[in-house]
């Protein structure tokens, strides 16, 4: 069953809800997943699908084990491992035929562990046909959000979370697909390769009003920028919008030169030598409120640690305006 709370009024109440970390490098790092490294030319979206989450039914004590961490690290959100759970891109990597049993696990084990302890969001990411076909895709896309919003909302998620899409114009259709649950939507774009715009030039503010007008409930940023750099982006959004924004970074350190971790040369197999410091995510955890963020959590490289670390940030932030209170 779904909880009374929703997401939207634990944010009311709380001020900010701590979300969860990235699961895919996070379980590639610990061998259940293939980083698609040989394969395909990643981070282009040709070939077979890297990064896909069959683990839910090939490993599915790993992943639960992963949502245990998280929950005893401070997250009060856990995101089903839906990341990457279109048909089309499962297809690519051979899955296509479980995509309703992927789907169904990673919300089934992300519910056992969370209990009444905390909500379970569905991951909806881009199904990666606007990177590789463009805007003709749009219809195909339609139609793989569609039936994944479809199997999410009968295995009970209690929001959405839309992330990691590259294109506004691929992020408005899973805005609009997802509106049929009913579901609170949290949507969160990113951006690649600049800070400034993302892929088909909509800048942050820009971005941030066109979800809201299409129906999100909180919009934000996640992935590919570490916490400092991601920033730029949340204050942007910030400023253009009244909802709440969303923050999810990466766990790795980018370069003005290059500001997204996968166009790296150290993507997808030789990140151990970007890895940022605990400290930073406590760090941006401590700002988090100033800043206007109500909804923080991890994406790629953040793993129990780093939600743990956040929740020290929390707490102290609290403990220093209460004592400015008193």
């Amino acid at each position: 069953m779904r909880q009374s709370e929703n997401i939207l009024e634990r944010i009311a109440t709380q001020g900010i809800v701590l979300g969860d970390g990235g699961y895919l490098i996070e379980l590639e790092r610990r061998g259940w997943v293939d980083s698609g490294s040989g394969r395909e030319k990643v981070g282009t979206g040709k070939g077979s699908g890297q990064f896909t989450p069959e683990v839910a039914i090939e490993h599915p004590d790993a992943l639960r084990e992963l949502h245990r961490e998280f929950l005893n690290a401070g997250s009060q959100v856990l995101q089903a491992l839906t990341f990457f759970g279109t048909r089309e891109k499962l297809n690519r990597a051979g899955y296509g035929e479980q995509t309703e049993a992927i789907n169904a696990a990673a919300v089934r084990i992300a519910r056992e562990v969370a209990g009444s302890s905390a909500l379970v969001a569905g991951s909806v990411s881009r199904t990666q046909l606007f990177e590789r076909e463009g805007p003709s895709a749009a219809g195909h896309v339609r139609d793989l959000i569609t039936e994944q919003v479809r199997l999410l909302a009968d295995a009970n998620v209690d929001f959405l979370i839309l992330e990691t899409f590259f294109h506004l114009e691929e992020m408005l259709i899973a805005i609009e697909c997802s509106r049929a649950s009913s579901l609170p939507i949290i949507a969160t774009m990113t951006f690649r390769p600049t800070l400034s715009q993302c892929s088909d030039g909509h800048s942050p503010a820009d971005c941030a009003r066109a979800m809201v007008d299409a129906g999100a409930a909180a919009v934000g940023v996640n992935c590919e920028q570490e916490p400092d750099r991601m920033l730029a982006i949340t204050r942007k959004m910030h400023k253009a919008v009244t909802v709440p924004i969303a923050a999810q970074p990466a766990a790795f350190r980018t370069t003005d030169a290059t500001p997204c971790f996968t166009r790296l040369p150290q993507f997808p197999d030789e990140m151990e030598a970007i890895q940022l410091p605990r400290s930073s995510f406590e760090q941006f955890a401590q700002r988090a409120k100033s800043e206007g963020i109500q909804f923080l959590g991890g994406c790629c490289g953040c793993n129990a640690a780093y939600i743990h670390a956040f929740a020290r940030g929390l707490a102290a932030s609290t403990a220093i305006a209460q004592r400015h209170v008193g």
